[in-house]
């Protein structure tokens, strides 16, 4: 019976790069997930306060094209964190428009939540190496960039 690093490692390449990275970024997010688990946040939800945090006050629609997420699942997303109190909303220029910005308590969360990301963080790395580590962040950057669409 092989242990999970080796029936991980024996993983085929799949003939399709989008399957490959799914099941990659799956992988990834269950060893981030796991280091966040006594925070209370998922990685998502941490993503979004990160993101949040970088961005000051932003649209809904700016925050979906910064993370590349659809209105329907940022929206589901969001709510969670409102319901928390970590995000406040308010209400636009125009009544469509909804502006998102952190709460003190979002900023709280984030920054108790920030050592066990950073945990993860130096996991994947340490795991990796220096030099894949600089290679994978230049060819994922590479591959948003060949993915936008105009």
């Amino acid at each position: 019976m092989k242990n999970k690093t080796e029936a991980v490692q024996t993983l085929p390449m799949l003939p399709c790069a989008c399957s490959n990275l799914r099941r990659t970024t799956r992988m990834v997010t269950k060893l981030y997930n796991r280091e966040l688990r006594e925070t209370g946040l998922e990685l998502t939800q941490f993503t979004l306060l990160m993101a949040l945090s970088r961005t000051g006050e932003t649209t809904q629609g700016k925050l979906g094209k910064l993370l590349a997420l659809d209105s329907t699942s940022l929206t589901r997303m969001l709510r969670v964190l409102i319901d928390h109190g970590w995000i406040r909303e308010r209400a636009g220029e125009d009544r469509r428009q909804r502006l998102l910005s952190l709460t003190r308590a979002g900023r709280e969360k984030l920054e108790r939540s920030l050592p066990n990301w950073e945990k993860a963080q130096r996991r994947l790395r340490e795991k990796l190496g220096d030099a894949l580590w600089a290679q994978m962040t230049s060819v994922v950057a590479g591959m948003t960039r060949a993915c936008v669409v105009a």
